[in-house]
C-alpha cells in the first residue's frame, strides 16, 4: 500500500543520455541511522517506436527499512503533427538505513528496444543517530510538511496549483505550525492562495491537514526546481523550522506559429474597451476615463496588458492597474482592468486604439490573435454642447450656477420658513403615523416568534441513551426549530447581492445548529454521526464541502460561479440531513 509522506524530490548529480532514453538516479551522500531520505528513480523514453522491454530493476535495499513507496508517470506530447511523445517515469522510495557505515547504492537497470540502460552506483555515508532528547522532540520527528502540485508538466508562464500539507500521527502537533515563508527564487513567482487550516484528515494511521495553498507562474523554460517551503514549529518556548520537500516542475516551450504580438499571456482570455461615464459628451481637453478590461483565466497578475497607441488626436497619462483574481480549480481566473485617462486636442470623432493583443491557449495548444481594441468618441466643442441644450436645460443650469456661486441671505430664508409654518402637511402626517404603526407591528411579531421559540426549547426531550438510531433520528426531526428554508433562502439573497462575507457567516451559524441538533461536539465527531445515520455518501459530501468552504472562505476574491456552486451543495446536502 502506497502511504502519503512527504518526500525531497530530486537533484540529479548524472544523467546519462543514450540516444532517446534518460535514466537517472537522485544521489544521497549523508544519513543518520532511521532517518528517513526519499530516493527518485527517473526514466524517460522519447519517440514512438521506443519500447520498454523490462520494469526497473532496483539496486539491493536490504540494508535499508522501506517506509514507504510510489510512483507517477506522465505523458508529454511535444509535437502533436510529427508524434513526438515523451513518457516520463519517476519512481520514489523513502528509505532509512539500518546500521551506520558506508552503504552502496547499485545500479538502476531497464531494456529498452534491446539495449540495457543503467545508472551508476554510489555510496552513502551513514553516521549514529543522536539520542532522542525529548518527548517533544520526537513529535517534531513525527510531523512532515510535503509541497503536492497538481500539474508538474506546464508552458511557460501557465500557473500550477501547490498544496502544502501537513502529515503527523500526532493530532496536537498540527496546532502548534505556523508562519509559512517562502523565498524568492529565480525564475519562478509564488503567490498564496489561502493559508487557512483544513479539516484534518486520517488515512492509514497517518492524519494529514492542508496549511497553504499556492499559485506558481513559471518563466523560464526547461526542469525548475522549487525551494522547499518553510514554516515555524512551536515547542514549548523554544522556536523551531521544519522545511517541505522539493518539487521539479517540467516546463515545456511554446510551439512554434507564435503571432508577431504576442508578448507573455498563457490561458484563455477576453478583452474589452469602454467608456465607464458613456453618458456624458465627450468635450475638447476635457479628460475622458477609458478603461481596457482584460478576463479569463491563466497568468493574470504577470502577462502584459496591450498599451494605448499614441495619436496627435489626442493625449493620455500612465494608466491605473487594478486586478481581481480567484483560484478555481486548477485555473486562476478574475479581471485585470488599465484605466487610462484621455484628454481629445480635436472635435468630431476621435478613434482611440489599444495594441494588438494576442494568447496561447494551453488546452487547445494553439494561439488566439484577439485583434486591437478601440472605441470611437464623438468630441464637442462648448459651443456645440451648448448649441444642443434645450431651454429647460440652459434655465437650469443658469438656476444652479446662481445658487452656487450667489450667497443668499439666511435672514429671508429664516422668515420664509416662519411664513409656512401655519400650514400643516397632512400627507406627511399620515405617511409618519403609517411608518411607526409598521415598526410597532414588526417588533410584536419579532417578539412574538421569540417567544414560541422559547417555548419549543422549553418542551424539547432530551433523546433516551436506550433508543435505536432511527428512533433517535425521528426525535431529533420532531425537536427541529432552527428555521432552515429561511436560512437557504437568506443564503441565496446574500449569493445574489454578493454579500460573501455574510454568506459565510450565516454558514457557519446553519453548521453550528446543525452539529447543536445532532448533539456533536466538533466536526469529526458530527461526520461519524452522519455516517451512522445519514449513511457514507451524505458523510463524504460534508467532508467535501468543509474542504471547500475553508479554501474558498480566506480566499482573496471571490467567484461568483464558485459560490453559486457553494450554495448547491450547501442547499442539497443540508435538505438530506434535515429529512
Amino acid at each position: 500500500m502506497i502511504k502519503r509522506i512527504p518526500y525531497i524530490l530530486f537533484l540529479f548529480s548524472a544523467i546519462f543520455n543514450y540516444g532517446q532514453v534518460t535514466l537517472a538516479i537522485s544521489e544521497v551522500k549523508d544519513q543518520k541511522v532511521n532517518q528517513k531520505f526519499n530516493l527518485t528513480v527517473l526514466l524517460e523514453i522519447s519517440g514512438e517506436n521506443m519500447e520498454q522491454e523490462t520494469p526497473l530493476k532496483m539496486p539491493d535495499f536490504s540494508k535499508f527499512n522501506i517506509v514507504g513507496s510510489a510512483s507517477e508517470r506522465n505523458t508529454v506530447v511535444l509535437d502533436a503533427s510529427k508524434g513526438t511523445v515523451v513518457d516520463q517515469l519517476v519512481y520514489q522510495y523513502v528509505l532509512s538505513p539500518k546500521q551506520a557505515g558506508k552503504i552502496k547504492i547499485g545500479s538502476v537497470l531497464v531494456t529498452v528496444n534491446g539495449k540495457i540502460y543503467k545508472t551508476e552506483p554510489f555510496d552513502i555515508n551513514v553516521r549514529e543517530n543522536e539520542k532522542i532528547s525529548s518527548v517533544e522532540d520526537n513529535d517534531r520527528n513525527d510531523l512532515y510538511l510535503n509541497l503536492e502540485v497538481r500539474d508538474k508538466v506546464v508552458y511557460k508562464n501557465e500557473p500550477t496549483i501547490a498544496v502544502l500539507r501537513a502529515y503527523s500521527r500526532n493530532y496536537d502537533n498540527f496546532r502548534k505550525v505556523g508562519n509559512i515563508q517562502f523565498g524568492h527564487q529565480r525564475h519562478v513567482n509564488i503567490k498564496p492562495v489561502s493559508l487557512a487550516k483544513s479539516e484534518i484528515e486520517s488515512n492509514s494511521g497517518i492524519a494529514s491537514q492542508v496549511i497553504g495553498v499556492f499559485m506558481i507562474f513559471p518563466s523560464e523554460t526547461g526542469f525548475i526546481e522549487i525551494n522547499p517551503i518553510t514554516a515555524s514549529y512551536n515547542i514549548s518556548t523554544k522556536g523551531n523550522k521544519i522545511t517541505s520537500n522539493k518539487v521539479t516542475l517540467n516546463v515545456k516551450k511554446l510551439p512554434g506559429g507564435m503571432p508577431a504580438n504576442f508578448k507573455n499571456a498563457v490561458g484563455q482570455f477576453k478583452a474589452d474597451v469602454f467608456n465607464p461615464n458613456s453618458s456624458e459628451i465627450p468635450e475638447i481637453d476635457k479628460p475622458v476615463n477609458i478603461q481596457l478590461k482584460l478576463a479569463g483565466s491563466g497568468n493574470l497578475g504577470s502577462l502584459n496588458l496591450p498599451k494605448l497607441l499614441e495619436s496627435p488626436d489626442y493625449v493620455f497619462y500612465s494608466p491605473k492597474i487594478s486586478t481581481q483574481t480567484t483560484t478555481n480549480k486548477k485555473r486562476l481566473s478574475g479581471t485585470v482592468t488599465a484605466e487610462y485617462v484621455v484628454v481629445p486636442k480635436k472635435s468630431g470623432l476621435v478613434k482611440v486604439q489599444f495594441e494588438d493583443f494576442s494568447y496561447f491557449d494551453p488546452a487547445s495548444g494553439s494561439y488566439t490573435d484577439l485583434g486591437a481594441k478601440e472605441i470611437l468618441l464623438n468630441v464637442k466643442t462648448p459651443q456645440e454642447i451648448a448649441d444642443n441644450k434645450s431651454p429647460f436645460e440652459k434655465m437650469n443650469e443658469y438656476t444652479n450656477t446662481v445658487l452656487e456661486t450667489v450667497n443668499t441671505p439666511v435672514l429671508q430664508t429664516h422668515n420664509l420658513k416662519i411664513k409656512d409654518k401655519n400650514t400643516i402637511n397632512w400627507n406627511i402626517v399620515f405617511g409618519n403615523l403609517a411608518l411607526l404603526t409598521g415598526f410597532v407591528s414588526l417588533f410584536l411579531i419579532v417578539m412574538h416568534r421569540k417567544e414560541k421559540r422559547r417555548l419549543k426549547r422549553k418542551t424539547t426531550v432530551a433523546p433516551s441513551s436506550s433508543l435505536s438510531i432511527a428512533e433517535t433520528e425521528e426525535l431529533l426531526r420532531k425537536n427541529l426549530t432552527y428555521p432552515f428554508a429561511e436560512t437557504i433562502e437568506y443564503l441565496k439573497k446574500l449569493k445574489d447581492n454578493k454579500d460573501f462575507t455574510t454568506f459565510f457567516e450565516t454558514y457557519d451559524e446553519l453548521h453550528r445548529e446543525a452539529k447543536k441538533r445532532f448533539s456533536a461536539t466538533s466536526d469529526s465527531e458530527f461526520r461519524s454521526i452522519l455516517e451512522q445515520t445519514k449513511g457514507q455518501q451524505v458523510a463524504e459530501q460534508y467532508r467535501v464541502l468543509s474542504g471547500k468552504i475553508q479554501i474558498e472562505k480566506f480566499a482573496p476574491f471571490h467567484n461568483e460561479e464558485e459560490i453559486t456552486n457553494l450554495y448547491n451543495i450547501i442547499n442539497n446536502l443540508y435538505s438530506d440531513i434535515n429529512k
